[in-house]
């Protein structure tokens, strides 16, 4: 569903590789820049920036111009040289929908991927993530009408393309009106599940979500972790790069959806559903946060004050080490990502 600018990425760490009776570790992942989304008050529009791991180096990457805004939702590329991003397209015109974007990772080569595949009553296309691979691209799309009573549309699931656009499958919500919608996908380091965030519309209990695990081709789905009724819309994950933890946040991942105005934290599961573990002890709402590509850290944003968003933070995987990266809050960053190039 089209709803506010917020919104969790295909990485690699260090893996213990058995072949032949003789082993080799695999090199580290080189730790790259960083790309969130904040509004420029200049511009009057939210668009992606990438800043350096220390903070240092803050630019602009992306300029929506005319009626197009809210260039949201960023991912890098496997290799660091593309990122993929959600854009508001033709904003406040009857023709208003969100689409997907690819762009160079130095702010070149704009491409859309989705328009061409999303034709009424295909509303919105959100919250893209890269397969480890780099091949295959997830993402949550809305199918309508949206029905004249103002309820849910009849299908918001997560779709797969190629990377370049063409061969969409749906993976999710292949019947219609279930009284739930998926969001947040993101894949295991092997390419073959995926894990997500689904909400309870008017299924019962209503306004509950919950953390899924699926095969990548949406077979074997089932519940990882079930949000507590007090963070509806909670759950949006993140799996590490070596596909031993799923982080994820008590933050509502989209629209208002009554969540308490401070109080969310981030918290790691392992993909069987044990050692749940809270990481963060913050004040403020701590938003969904990603790892970084050598899975050592954890980027997020964090607003101290009430707000979606702020300011852009990493912590060590372990929950330690605080550091804030940017400092201007009232530009509402947000949906920060890792990536492997400097």
């Amino acid at each position: 569903m089209i709803r506010s600018l917020r919104p969790i990425s295909g990485l690699t760490a260090v893996l213990l590789l058995v072949a032949a009776g003789s082993t080799d570790a695999a090199p580290v992942a080189k730790n790259g820049r960083i790309v969130f989304q904040r509004l420029d008050p200049r511009l009057g529009k939210t668009r992606l920036y990438t800043v350096q791991a220390d903070g240092r180096g803050l630019r602009p990457l992306t300029t929506p111009r005319g009626n197009d805004d809210g260039d949201s939702e960023a991912d890098w590329s496997p290799d660091g040289r593309k990122i993929v991003f959600r854009r508001f397209v033709n904003r406040g015109l009857p023709n208003e929908r969100l689409d997907l974007y690819v762009v160079g990772a130095d702010g070149r080569v704009l491409r859309d991927l989705t328009s061409a595949t999303c034709a009424r009553p295909c509303l919105s296309n959100e919250e893209p993530a890269w397969s480890p691979d780099g091949k295959r691209i997830a993402f949550a799309r809305t199918i309508g009408p949206v029905p004249a009573n103002g309820g849910p549309p009849p299908i918001v699931g997560i779709f797969v393309m190629n990377a370049d656009g063409t061969h969409v499958r749906q993976v999710t919500q292949r019947k219609p009106n279930s009284g739930t919608e998926d969001h947040a996908p993101s894949w295991s380091p092997d390419g073959k599940r995926i894990a997500f965030m689904r909400a309870n519309n008017t299924a019962k209990p209503q306004e509950a979500s919950a953390v899924w695990v699926m095969n990548a081709d949406g077979t074997h789905a089932g519940v990882l972790r079930s949000m507590s009724h007090r963070w509806p819309g909670a759950g949006a994950p993140a799996w590490s790069p070596d596909g031993t933890w799923i982080l994820y946040s008590t933050s509502c991942w989209f629209g208002d959806c009554g969540q308490p105005r401070t109080g969310a934290q981030l918290f790691t599961i392992r993909p069987d559903g044990s050692g749940s573990r809270r990481l963060t002890h913050l004040s403020g709402n701590v938003e969904p946060g990603r790892w970084s590509p050598d899975g050592r850290k954890i980027v997020f944003t964090r607003n101290v004050r009430v707000g979606p968003a702020g300011d852009v933070y990493t912590i060590n995987a372990n929950g330690s080490g605080l550091r804030r990266l940017t400092r201007a809050p009232d530009l509402d960053a947000g949906n920060p990502d890792w990536g492997r190039r400097g």
